[in-house]
This record gives C-alpha cells, structure tokens and sequence, in this order.
C-alpha cells in the first residue's frame, strides 16, 4: 500500500458486478469496463446480477473464492450498490476490498460523491492506477428497527413520493427524477412531523421533506446535503416546511443555495430520528427504493467508516 491506501502493483483479480436492468448498463459499456480491469489486473471477473437481492449473494460467492479479488467494481444503480454493499457488511472487516463504484443508474449521485461528473474512464483508470485516487472508508447508516442498511441517503415527503412516481415514467437519466419532482409538487401535501437529532428536537410542524445521508446530491443534481463528508462518522439531515414555495427552494437546492431559506433546518448528528405525528404511517425511500411500511417513527444510526472505496483524492463530492 501507498500513501493513499493503494495497491502500489498489478491488481491480481478485480470483480465486476453489474446489473443489465439498470438505466444505463449496456453490455458495449460492460465490455469497456472489462478492457480497462484487464489493464490493470492479471485476471478480472464480470458476474451479471438476474433478479433483486441477486447482487449480495454474488459478492458472497466471488469473496468465498479461493482467491479472492483484491478490489471490487460496482455498475447500476443505488439499488444495485446497496446490494453489493450488504454483501461486502456481511464479511469480516479486514477481508473487505475496497469498492469502485461506477454510474450504471439513472441519477448516479453515488458516483457522483466519490468522483463528481468525471467520466468513467477517467475515474476507474484512477481508481486501478493509483494516479489521483485514494482509498477512503466511508460511513454507511442503517434504520435500527428495520436492519435496512443504507448507503446514500433516506428521504421521506415530497422526495419519497417523487421516487415513487419516477418509476413508472418512461424518461431515462436525471430528467426522470426531475420530472417526477415536478409532478409531485403539483399533488403533494406536506405532513405534520417531527425531527430529532441524537434525541433533541430540530423540527416540529408542517413537513414538505427530510433528507437523511450520506451523499450531498439527490436526483444527480440537488446537493441537498452541502455540508456532508462521506467519512466524518456523522450523518446530515435536510428539513423544509412550506414557509416558501417549494419550487423556489428546489432551485437554490441546485447550487446547496437553500440553507438560508425560511422554513430550512440543517444539522448534524450520530442519531437521526423522524416522526409522523398524524398517526399516518410515514412513508420513506431510501437508496431510490420505496419502502412500504406501517411505521409512524425511525431511527437512523450512523456507521462509522464502514465501507472501504476507491475516491477521487480531490474530493469535491464532499
């Protein structure tokens, strides 16, 4: 290892696990990747998931191997690398590779704080090269009574309901999402909830969204979270109540502009907890998933330096 965590010789294998459904994965991509992995390392592996939950049971195989590879490379999206992720949790930290996370998906804002908008190429040449690349141990949460692991961020209100719509809209790429946004601000009212971090209370009343992370970008594009880092061992949360127009906070939210904004609360914490003070349950989406639930109230606890990855060593993604 380097200065920077880093293999300073050939990979001996490296991984590919990639997820054919995803918004952007097509096998002429796969192939590209497949050129570059064997630029860099004696032998690469490309295992396609075929259906949910398919990616944590082939981490768990290609780890059990008798040589197992010495790094691991990630392509869909934040539903395939939230599998790929479990997989990598459910092994001993020491034996963990660290993880190459390329965009695969429709937003991408996974790839996005860990390498900005550079092009893959770029960043998975980095990543196996070493040159302007670091090894980094990320935080990752989880939702204590639910045993859900997440890897970028929840969000519960206007976000939840947007994700729920964006899958059904035939837009590829980051438009999908901003379409769904803007036709849920046209239907959606905000609840009566409350917020607490590390057991005090930052917010209580009306509620348009939370976002929880993680990440500093949500939909590839809203840097909701500008103030994140990936590995400070602390998760930030994002409030906004209806004191201004939606649509005008969205769009500061574009340049992480909304932090001064009536009705925005920001902070920082271990321990994030979100209520729904209605008695509705409080509907939440995390890592693009919706989650059906019956629940009024959530914990999400912070995991500190959980997950090891190849970054770019500038960091701009926080």
């Amino acid at each position: 290892m380097d200065e920077n965590g880093l293999h300073s010789r050939r990979y001996r294998r490296v991984a590919v696990i990639a997820n054919p459904r995803a918004g952007s994965t097509t096998a002429e991509y796969l192939a590209s990747v497949e050129a570059v992995c064997q630029e860099h390392a004696d032998q690469v592996q490309i295992a396609w998931t075929r259906r949910p939950g398919h990616a944590t049971r082939l981490v768990g195989e290609v780890l059990g191997e008798s040589m197992p590879p010495d790094a691991l490379v990630s392509i869909g999206g934040d539903g395939t690398l939230r599998e790929v992720v479990t997989g990598l949790m459910a092994i001993d930290a020491a034996n963990r590779p660290p993880l190459v996370v390329l965009p695969g998906g429709t937003a991408n804002s996974n790839y996005r704080s860990l390498w900005d908008d550079v092009p893959w190429h770029q960043a998975l040449v980095s990543a196996l090269s070493g040159e302007g690349a670091e090894r980094r141990d990320i935080d990752l949460a989880r939702i204590s009574s639910m045993s859900r692991l997440i890897v970028l961020g929840l969000s519960t209100g206007l976000f939840a309901d947007a994700t729920a719509r964006a899958l059904s809209l035939p837009v590829a790429g980051r438009a999908r999402y901003q379409q769904a946004i803007a036709e849920s601000l046209t239907t959606y009212r905000p609840y009566d909830g409350r917020v607490l971090v590390d057991g005090a209370v930052v917010h209580s009343g009306k509620t348009v969204l939370v976002n929880v992370g993680g990440g500093r970008h949500r939909a590839g594009v809203l840097q909701v979270l500008p103030h994140s880092i990936r590995d400070d061992g602390m998760l930030d949360v994002c409030v906004l109540d209806p004191a201004v127009p939606t649509e005008q906070v969205l769009e500061l939210m574009r340049e992480g502009q909304h932090l001064e904004a009536e009705g925005t609360t920001y902070a920082r914490g271990r321990s994030i907890t979100l209520e729904r003070l209605d008695g509705l349950p409080l509907h939440f989406e995390h890592d693009g998933e919706v989650v059906p639930t019956d629940r009024t109230s959530i914990t999400i606890g912070v995991l500190p330096r959980a997950l090891p990855v190849l970054a770019s060593r500038q960091r701009t993604g926080g």
